[in-house]
């Protein structure tokens, strides 16, 4: 199994490309972000670093201040302090990444292993460091390969007779964490970052995966020296590629062997072009998450496809590409454990009794083993496992209430389907839709759509019931077809009044934020890619009355605004989900009203499985 390579960068506040956390929450978009996947990134904390410092030193600075009879030894904002001083960094960012956009791309399934191995170290990183007070840290998924930024401030707590009792320092932090020097090369820097770097090690480890050395003996860069290193390699790579031809190079045999490579390449570039226009086929997978892996691998490799009503189509030429991924997805399926977990909530809703779950086992090709612990061989398994170990619901016991529980809903639904024919209740159709949809399931011909993923499929943990639910409360209070439509309709308006608003909230912050930028460019001589000298001269130009003296306070507002503008955004949000929901609550409605509810569910049920039995799961178009 290929490993995992680790990339461990630390960057200061005051270098060109040490930390930029405007960049990092997307506050602005670079070239290289795709910001169509900029909702797939984690932001784990945002605390403005005025803030941060507040919490963290105010006490310490009032206790210094209260010493200092002379008001010119005091310290007015120990941010500022920091920040306008040249001892101590403001804060420190660092960028964690494993494997590369070689091995790891987003979007691949490597790249989700390295994503949930991040998330491990964000989360295990304030524990392990507790004297790096972490007050920005995200994510990023929308960039070619999986990274995470942290931002953290680092300070001492111990060890100051004179000063302030708590402040920034990064050696007397990692000091105070325990870490020495150990000679003129290894500092306690040095020591930390093999610290963390085992960190990641053992998190890989954790995963099944092997650490991948790339460089033994690398030392400790920059963010900014990185990237100068990786723009070396890139250049010479290039130099290297268009090198000059010497005389020797021309002689006649050389210049044969070039003409037959060109010729060998125009039959190639041919077969090429008559392959990329060869007819389409339709590709059927009866397996949904096999379906999602296939078009994830085609995503990162610019595979151009058209997704269909039950799978997608693609060119005759990606055949053989897409049938190496299948063979990928068959070695990094399911565990044994996994498939006899699916197994049991599968069948546990057609049983009566833990007995008859044993023998539909028994007659799917499970062996089952009775005793004091109850014990299941899945096919091709090698050994039986206990039932107790898959959890607490699938022990003996927990299986024959879990039995239990679904008769006493079916029994209820049956009830409340009586009463409502009786009563000639407006939610007959939909009750009457229900227990429909449970006799189909119970025949075997519907697969589990589980509500919640990581609990056991029953009755109430069931997607298609769940929405049959809701029509059903809709319907309770009065609701039809006809006042959800009109109800569709004042919500659509709704959003557009929201999407304005939010687009406004957004122009607001991003005009503030641009003439911000513009402004400590001009007066804290701040490097910007956004803004260019000649640009914020403009801007003092179009705002005299903004001067060195008040353009602090002139700005203060912009996380106000900021803040709106992302209030703005969730609010949205929250009226699109509403609006899918109320669009798939009519959608479900017609489809009870006219009957066919459960018979279109069957229905794409068995084109999945006869996907399994196709030649190859593909028709030619």
């Amino acid at each position: 199994m290929k490993g995992f390579s680790i990339s461990f960068t630390l960057g200061k506040a005051s270098s060109v490309h040490g930390g930029n956390v405007e960049h990092n929450n997307r506050d602005f978009i670079a070239k290289n972000v795709d910001s169509s996947k900029t909702k797939e990134n984690i932001l784990y904390k945002a605390q403005d670093i005025e803030a941060a410092y507040h919490e963290l030193f105010d006490a310490a600075v009032a206790d210094y201040n209260s010493k200092k009879s002379r008001p010119s030894r005091r310290i007015n904002n120990y941010y500022e302090h920091i920040r306008d001083g040249r001892r101590e960094e403001v804060y420190y960012e660092t960028i964690i990444q494993f494997g590369s956009v070689h091995d790891a791309p987003c979007g691949s399934e490597r790249g989700e292993a390295a994503k949930k191995m991040l998330d491990d170290y964000m989360k295990s990183f304030q524990k392990r460091n507790p004297n790096l007070h972490v007050f920005n840290a995200v994510l990023h998924m929308d960039e070619a390969s999986p990274h995470l930024h942290i931002d953290f401030i680092p300070f001492y707590t111990t060890g100051r007779t004179n000063g302030l009792s708590k402040g920034v320092s990064m050696k007397a932090a990692l000091i105070e964490q325990g870490f020495r020097s150990k000679g003129a090369t290894t500092n306690h820097l040095v020591e930390w970052e093999t610290s963390e770097r085992k960190a990641m090690e053992t998190i890989i480890n954790s995963y099944g995966y092997e650490r991948e050395e790339m460089n033994a003996n690398y030392k400790h860069l920059s963010v900014e020296e990185f990237k100068i290193r990786e723009d070396e390699k890139t250049i010479r790579a290039a130099l290297k590629r268009n090198r000059f031809v010497s005389s020797d190079d021309m002689s006649k045999e050389n210049v044969r062997n070039l003409m037959f490579k060109i010729s060998s390449a125009d039959i190639k570039i041919a077969a090429l072009e008559k392959e990329k226009s060869s007819p389409h086929k339709s590709f059927f997978y009866s397996n949904p998450d096999k379906q999602a892996f296939i078009q994830s691998k085609m995503d990162a490799v610019n595979i151009p496809y058209v997704e269909t009503e039950y799978g997608f189509n693609a060119q005759q030429c990606y055949v053989k590409q897409i049938r190496e991924w299948e063979k990928m997805f068959t070695s990094s399926s399911k565990t044994f454990r996994e498939q006899l977990i699916d197994e049991i909530d599968k069948l546990l809703m057609r049983c009566t009794d833990v007995d008859e779950l044993y023998k539909k086992l028994e007659a799917d090709g499970y062996a089952v083993k009775l005793g004091r612990y109850i014990s299941v061989r899945p096919p091709k398994a090698e050994r039986f496992i206990r039932l107790k170990t898959l959890g607490e619901e699938y022990n003996e016991r927990a299986l024959q209430n879990r039995i239990q529980q679904s008769l006493k809903f079916e029994l209820k639904l049956s009830e409340n389907l009586a009463k409502a024919k009786a009563d000639n209740a407006s939610t007959y159709k939909t009750l009457s839709t229900m227990r429909f949809y449970t006799v189909t399931f119970k025949k075997g011909l519907l697969p589990c759509h589980k509500k919640i993923k990581h609990q056991p499929f029953s009755w109430l943990n069931d997607e298609e019931l769940d929405k049959l639910l809701l029509l059903n409360r809709k319907i309770n209070a009065g609701e039809t077809i006809e006042s959800m439509k009109k109800e569709f309709e004042l919500k659509e308006l709704e959003l557009k009044g929201k999407n304005a608003a939010a687009e406004e909230a957004l122009k607001r912050y991003q005009r503030l934020a641009r003439a911000k930028e513009a402004f400590l460019v001009l007066y804290e001589g701040k490097a910007s890619s956004l803004i260019s000298i000649e640009q914020a001269e403009q801007y003092r130009e179009a705002y005299p009355n903004i001067t060195e003296s008040n353009y602090v306070e002139v700005f203060k507002f912009t996380e106000q605004a900021k803040s709106d503008s992302y209030a703005a955004k969730s609010i949205v949000q929250e009226a699109e989900q509403e609006l899918r929901s109320l669009g798939g609550a009519i959608a479900i409605a017609a489809k009870v009203q006219a009957g066919t509810y459960v018979q279109e569910l069957v229905s794409t049920e068995n084109i999945h499985r006869n996907a399994d039995i196709l030649p190859n799961g593909v028709f030619q178009l």
